[in-house]
C-alpha cells in the first residue's frame, strides 16, 4: 500500500527529478495527513531520531499519571496517583527479593539498542517492580484491600481482583502504547526511502491492532467496572494451584491466549474485528508456599476453558514447568528471585531469556511459546492442590 502512495507523491516529473511533481502538494504517502513536501520530501536527510531522544520520549509517555477507577473524579478521588503494583509488593516482591531488589526482564529501548535486540534479565528495587500510575491514593487502597490485607484463598472477589489489575495496567500501557507510535512516526528519519516505506508500515499495521486491541479492553474494563461497582463477582471463573514452597517467579498479566497447553487453536489473533478473549494470570506467595491463579469472566468461557482444561490433563509433575513457559512466554511482569535466577545454568538462564523474545522476536511465532516444551526444568515445585471454580 505504502509503495504505491510513495510512487503517486514522489514519482519522477518529465525530466526525471523524483520528488518535484505534483505530488508534493497532496497528502504524504505515510498517512500522516500532512502534505509530502511538510512530511517525507527529503527525510532521507534529516537528522536521525537518537536511541536516547526514543527513549527520553518513551519514559515521559509512560510517567502519565490518571486514575482508571470507573468512579473517579475530583468529587471520588483522594491523595495523589499512585504507583499501582500489580504484583503485590510485600506478600510477593519482597518475598522472592535479596535486600530489596529482584530480577526483571530489560526491554527498555536502550538495552535493546545495545543488546541487538536480546532481553536480558536485570536487577530493580521492589518499589519500581511492577508499577503504573493508574490509580489514586484512595482508589488503589479501598479497591484492593481484599487483595492485599487479606489471606489469599482465593475468595471471588481475590480472583476478580487478580484479573482487575493487571487489565486497567494494560489498558493503561495500551493508551501509552498508541502515543508512542505518533512518535515512532518520526523514527525512519535518516533512513533510505525503502527504510522509509518498512518503518511506516511497521507503524501503520502495529497501531491498527493496537487500536483494535483497545477497543477490545475497553469493553472488557466496562463489563469488570460493572461487578466492581456492584460489589457482585459471580460471573468470575478461576483455577488455583497450590505449589509446594515459596516461588522462584512472581507475576501478574492478562493474555488473549492463541493455543490451548495441547496446542490447540483457541482463538485468532489476526481477526480484529472481533473482541478477543482474555484470562489473567498470576503466581504469588503465600506463607505456606505459592500459589498460581488463572482468573477470567464467565463470558470468556469459551476460550478459557479449552486452557485450563489442557492444563488439568497433564499430570500434576508436568504443570509447573507449564505454568513456568506461559508465564515467561506471555507476561513481560515477571520477577525472579535472585539467588534462584543466579544458580541457574548458562544453558537453562539462556532458554529461559529466548523466551522473554516471545513474540518480540520476528523469527518466533506469535501465541505458541507455552505450548513447546523445550524439556527445560527450571524449577522444582510441586502441585500439592487444585481448587477451581468454573460456573
Amino acid at each position: 500500500m505504502f509503495a504505491l502512495n510513495v510512487l503517486k507523491a514522489s514519482g519522477p516529473t518529465k525530466d526525471g527529478k523524483v520528488g518535484t511533481g505534483s505530488g508534493r502538494n497532496q497528502p504524504c504517502w505515510c498517512g500522516s495527513g500532512r502534505k509530502y513536501k511538510h512530511c517525507h520530501l527529503g527525510r532521507q536527510h534529516d537528522q536521525p531520531l537518537s536511541i536516547w531522544d526514543a527513549r527520553q520520549g518513551q519514559q515521559k509517555i509512560l510517567s502519565s499519571k490518571i486514575c482508571l477507577h470507573p468512579q473517579a473524579g475530583e468529587s471520588s478521588c483522594f491523595g495523589p496517583i499512585v504507583r499501582a503494583h500489580t504484583v503485590r509488593r510485600s506478600a510477593d516482591l519482597q518475598a522472592i527479593a535479596r535486600e530489596g531488589h529482584v530480577y526483571h526482564p530489560d526491554s527498555d529501548v536502550a538495552t535493546l539498542n545495545r543488546t541487538g535486540g536480546r532481553i536480558p534479565a536485570k536487577l530493580i528495587g521492589v518499589n519500581d517492580a511492577s508499577t503504573f500510575w493508574g490509580f489514586c491514593q484512595r482508589h488503589d487502597g479501598d479497591t484492593f484491600s481484599a487483595l492485599e490485607n487479606e489471606p489469599l484463598v482465593p475468595t471471588d472477589e481475590q480472583a476478580f481482583l487478580l484479573a482487575y489489575r493487571p487489565l486497567v495496567k494494560e489498558l493503561y500501557l495500551k493508551e501509552r502504547l498508541i502515543e508512542t507510535f505518533k512518535m515512532l512516526r518520526s523514527s525512519d528519519r535518516g533512513k533510505s526511502l525503502p527504510r522509509q516505506v518498512a518503518i511506516q508500515e511497521y507503524v501503520h499495521i502495529s497501531s491498527q491492532a493496537a487500536v483494535s486491541s483497545l477497543r477490545g479492553l475497553r469493553a472488557e474494563k466496562a463489563a469488570y467496572d460493572s461487578d466492581l461497582l456492584a460489589k457482585e463477582f459471580g460471573a468470575i471463573r478461576f483455577l488455583s494451584i497450590e505449589l509446594s514452597g515459596q516461588p522462584d517467579i512472581v507475576c501478574s498479566g492478562v493474555v488473549q491466549p492463541t493455543l490451548s497447553f495441547a496446542g490447540d487453536p483457541i482463538q485468532n489473533l489476526t481477526n480484529l474485528g472481533t473482541q478477543l478473549k482474555d484470562i489473567a494470570f498470576s503466581i504469588l506467595a503465600t506463607p505456606a508456599g505459592g500459589r498460581a491463579v488463572f482468573s477470567w469472566r464467565s463470558d470468556a468461557d469459551g476460550v478459557c476453558n479449552p486452557l485450563v482444561d489442557s492444563l488439568l490433563f497433564m499430570p500434576w509433575s508436568a504443570i509447573p514447568h507449564s505454568l513456568v513457559r506461559f508465564a515467561l512466554s506471555e507476561l513481560e511482569n515477571v520477577f525472579f528471585r535472585p539467588s534462584w535466577w543466579e544458580s541457574l545454568s548458562p544453558e537453562i538462564a539462556a532458554a529461559l531469556q529466548t523466551r522473554f523474545m516471545h513474540g518480540v522476536d520476528s523469527r518466533r511465532g506469535i501465541g505458541v511459546g507455552y505450548a513447546e516444551d523445550d524439556g527445560i526444568r527450571a524449577v522444582d515445585w510441586e502441585v500439592r492442590n487444585v481448587r477451581a471454580k468454573r460456573e
